[in-house]
């Protein structure tokens, strides 16, 4: 009888969650060919195409979004049994704040396999802009932050750099003058970003919005384009280049430890931190 080995299941999720053979390589352990073998036995196993590449992206086929939640749930049992069998000792609360675009698209399976790990860890997790988690933070309001900034914050570790990207609802879509921009509110970094690189080009911002998922739905109607970090790109929107939208350089992504000193709050960042360097 067939079964679906986990380590192949472990592998396939995490390269289209990082975006990066290599970088799933680093967080299981293993090489850049060896991940490769093993979601080609994956893809050999089932008789179907799971991932593809679409310029700088990696898109999951027909085949791998239907096989992807069901991965994560397999997982997630996975892990589950493992904790319930295995003794650990870490307990607590953590209160985690984290930009909406990443809330919504890199950190949900990680924060998962985090309860899935430690499953006596409380976890309060509230999204919303660097600046506001920043002040909140400095308010008590969180005991560990994940921030996207342009200089370090004081106490900061950088675990990640990343590109910033014009994304639309597809990849041939059409850019007009002046240029609709579908933005976050004044503090956001890559409002901030995108204003400043545009210079003296027309534009005009049609739609305002500090969560992820209100800025897709007006990318998917087609007000306008946005600006978001690659790795945080949703796939239901694709990445424009076109000789009318400046480059717009690259943003760094921090992890900041508040509050007073709690083993649950330490292992949770070096989580994040392994996941997403």
């Amino acid at each position: 009888m067939k079964h679906v080995p986990s380590d192949n299941l472990r592998a396939f999720v995490s390269v289209y969650d990082l975006q990066s053979y290599t970088q799933a390589g680093e967080r299981l352990g293993r090489s850049q060919p060896a991940i490769s073998l093993q979601i080609k036995r994956l893809e050999q196993l089932l008789n179907a195409s799971l991932l593809e590449r679409q310029g700088s992206r990696i898109r999951l086929t027909d085949a791998g979004r239907e096989l992807y939640p069901l991965a994560q749930q397999m997982l997630n049992v996975n892990d589950q049994i493992i904790a319930q069998f295995t003794e650990s000792s870490l307990t607590g609360d953590v209160r985690l704040g984290i930009p909406s675009e990443f809330a919504s698209t890199l950190l949900p399976s990680i924060l998962g396999q985090f309860a899935s790990s430690y499953p006596q860890v409380a976890l309060q997790v509230t999204s919303g802009l660097s600046r506001d988690l920043r002040l909140g933070a400095s308010r008590g309001q969180f005991d560990v932050i994940l921030t996207v900034a342009e200089s370090a914050p004081d106490n900061a570790v950088l675990v990640k750099t990343d590109q910033l990207v014009w994304v639309s609802s597809h990849a041939e879509s059409k850019v007009s003058a002046p240029l609709p921009l579908i933005l976050a509110p004044e503090g956001c970094v890559y409002r901030r970003r995108a204003l400043k690189m545009l210079d003296q080009q027309a534009y005009r911002i049609h739609y305002t919005n500090s969560d992820l998922a209100g800025i897709s739905s007006a990318i998917r109607s087609g007000l306008g384009v946005s600006v978001l970090a690659r790795s945080s790109v949703p796939m239901e929107l694709a990445e424009i280049r076109h000789n009318q939208l400046p480059e717009l350089g690259t943003i760094n992504i921090y992890l900041e430890r508040h509050g007073r000193p709690s083993e649950a709050a330490e292992k949770l960042m070096r989580y994040i931190e392994d996941a997403l360097r």
